[in-house]
Formats: structure tokens, C-alpha cells, sequence
């Protein structure tokens, strides 16, 4: 039986690995649907060009991340002190 290994898209400090990463990848980083992300890639295609075999190139992640953003792994954890202050 397989044992599935997680991947690891950002660092102990919450910023992005830039690396090559195929487009499923990419949509899991971004959080939006695959066909979403899809689509996204298909209107800057002719500016940034098409993935190498399956991976796109760390400048073409770059790009990506210039056009849509920077993709930021959220803390959800909010400090009680912050919660009482806001009520």
C-alpha cells in the first residue's frame, strides 16, 4: 500500500518555495479550482509561454505570482487577547 506524502509549498515562515510546478500545483498553492486556474493561465499564456513538459519554470511562477498575486499560507490562529479587543 502507498503512503501518501504530503507536499510542502511554503517554508516554516509561511512564504511560497518558488520552484517549478505543474498547474495542479499551482492551483493548490493559489487555492482556486484546477479548471479555475485553467483559465487564469490560458489569458497570460502568450506573455509568459507554455510549461516545460509539465512544469512551468521558476520565471514563469514568478510571473504567475506578479499577475494573480502573491499566494500567502494564512495564520488562522488569532490571539485571545485580539478576539476580546475586537468585541
Amino acid at each position: 500500500m502507498a503512503i501518501h506524502k504530503s507536499k510542502r509549498f511554503y517554508d516554516e515562515e509561511g512564504s511560497l518555495i518558488i520552484k517549478p510546478y505543474r498547474l495542479i500545483d499551482l492551483a493548490q498553492i493559489f487555492d482556486v479550482n484546477y479548471r479555475t486556474f485553467k483559465r487564469w493561465i490560458s489569458n497570460i499564456e502568450k506573455e509568459m509561454g507554455k510549461p516545460d513538459g509539465k512544469y512551468y519554470s521558476i520565471k514563469q511562477v514568478e510571473y504567475m505570482i506578479a499577475q494573480f498575486g502573491l499566494p500567502r499560507k494564512l495564520n488562522t490562529v488569532v490571539a485571545e487577547d485580539a478576539l476580546r479587543s475586537a468585541a
